[in-house]
């Protein structure tokens, strides 16, 4: 299966075969742009459209055993049926911002406290980051925050590419490199002069994109744990 978000993050629409179908509602196609859960991140919606002009709403997408499920809520298509994949892009652009923001917000955690990511959750309207701070103080994650924001203002460009993981071992420190996947080459999103991790995830071409984040609320989540809820910027 050619996984294409992982070339282009911005790939709204894309042509493919429908390869496997179970309980009528279960699609496994040749290629895809729809992001499954993983890494934090939720999962793309949207829909896919046979040539006959039939819709067909995607509500779900996972990844099991390396294969790519699309849940549609309506049944009917079949195995070597042509469709057209179309992404909820207003969802996924939010998604793109959210998770973007994650690594900016990291970054300047890490530098500011040697804090390490330790858990995150990527929503539409509000996200999450967990990090292993011993101390909770809000006025300090308030500044994290605007230090944050500042970044965002520069407008930094994002680069996606892949590199081995020696290199990587090698190469860069962070905030989550302690949970990088035992892969012999590895996906790295770099923000260019500022930070690079692995990552699986979609993100935006430049920063700016994002627009700037609210903090929402902190709480703790166990010793040496705290959890960052934040929002984009209204």
């Amino acid at each position: 299966m050619d996984v294409l978000y992982l070339d282009d993050c911005y790939l709204k629409e894309f042509e493919a075969t429908v390869e496997s179908v179970k309980d009528d509602k279960f699609i496994v196609l040749n290629k895809s742009a729809f992001y499954p859960v993983s890494g934090g991140q939720s999962n793309d919606t949207g829909k896919l459209v046979k040539e006959d002009g039939e819709e067909y709403p995607i509500v779900y997408v996972g990844k099991f055993g390396g294969l790519i499920s699309h849940e549609t809520s309506k049944p009917g298509l079949s195995v070597g049926d042509k469709v057209k994949g179309v992404i909820d892009w207003d969802r996924r652009y939010t998604l793109m911002k959210m998770h973007t923001a994650a690594h900016v917000l990291s970054r300047v955690i890490y530098e500011e406290a040697g804090a390490h990511t330790s858990g995150n959750q990527l929503g539409i309207d509000k996200s999450r980051i967990d990090f292993t701070i011993e101390n909770l103080d809000r006025e300090k994650i308030q500044g994290w925050i605007d230090k944050t924001n500042e970044l965002i203002a520069k407008e930094l460009p994002v680069e996606i590419k892949e590199i081995t993981r020696e290199e990587a071992e090698k190469t860069f420190e962070g905030p989550s490199k302690h949970l990088m996947a035992d892969l012999p080459v590895l996906r790295v999103i770099e923000i260019k002069g500022f930070d690079t991790q692995s990552c699986g995830g979609t993100h935006l071409k430049n920063i700016g994109e994002i627009g700037g984040i609210e903090l929402v609320k902190v709480s703790n989540k166990g010793k040496n744990n705290r959890r960052i809820y934040y929002r984009l910027k209204r």
